[in-house]
């Protein structure tokens, strides 16, 4: 009685451990669906994950793996096989923060908030500096300068609804409504020079401009 239900026991372990071993080998992907925290994935990332179609459910997931391995667009993404034959990839976008643009060709890059290039775009909502180079390729992530130049504008942003900024030389330059022009540099200490703007412009009264390139701030009047 114990061998025939020990052997029960290695039948029972047989059929419900080898399918899962067998299964995502023999089994053939036909459908392939992909879905981000916004909805359907773009064309770029179908065309990408729609080469899985035709492979074994391992070989389905590796591809799909080796493909989103270079792009940065990606926080996380999971797969989950429904049958018959449908394989669904669910992707975590990282999440746009601000952008750049170039005045000259009034193309965008939106960023995320490591500076890295999500995607090119010609209109966007988020805040924004102007910029004469040109934008670096999605995927590539902006020198220290640039980003130093967006979290400033972020920050003010919050502050004051100051949506843009623009990059002249080596200062970042940017109008508060009803105030006048910031002028700032781009690298230092951010808390500081956010604190000394504000309470400049807690003191100041109407200026046409405050250069905060300086070790002291120059206020300069109409």
């Amino acid at each position: 009685m114990k061998y025939i239900r020990f052997g029960i026991y290695i039948l029972l372990a047989f059929f419900l451990i080898v399918p899962f071993l067998v299964f995502p080998r023999i089994v053939r992907v036909r459908v392939v669906e992909c879905y981000n925290q916004y909805g359907l994935c773009s064309s770029d990332f179908m065309a990408k994950v729609n080469l899985a179609s035709g492979k074994s459910i391992n070989d389905a997931k590796k591809m799909v793996a080796e493909e989103f391995k270079n792009t940065k667009l990606i926080d996380n993404y999971s797969f989950r096989f429904k049958l018959p034959a449908t394989l669904r990839i669910d992707i975590l976008l990282k999440k746009p923060k601000y952008a750049l643009l170039n005045k000259n060709t009034n193309e965008i890059a939106v960023l995320d908030n490591k500076g890295t290039v999500l995607e090119k775009t010609d209109k966007t909502n988020l805040p924004y500096v102007v910029t004469g180079d040109n934008l670096p390729n999605v995927g590539e992530v902006v020198e220290s300068k640039k980003t130093f130049a967006l979290e400033l504008l972020y920050s003010i942003y919050y502050l004051y609804q100051v949506k843009s900024g623009e990059i002249v030389k080596d200062s970042l330059e940017l109008s508060i409504p009803k105030e006048g022009k910031i002028i700032f540099p781009l690298e230092g200490e951010r808390d500081i020079l956010l604190g000394s703007m504000k309470l400049i412009l807690s003191r100041a009264g109407k200026f046409k401009e405050i250069d905060l390139r300086y070790k002291n701030p120059v206020i300069r009047y109409e």
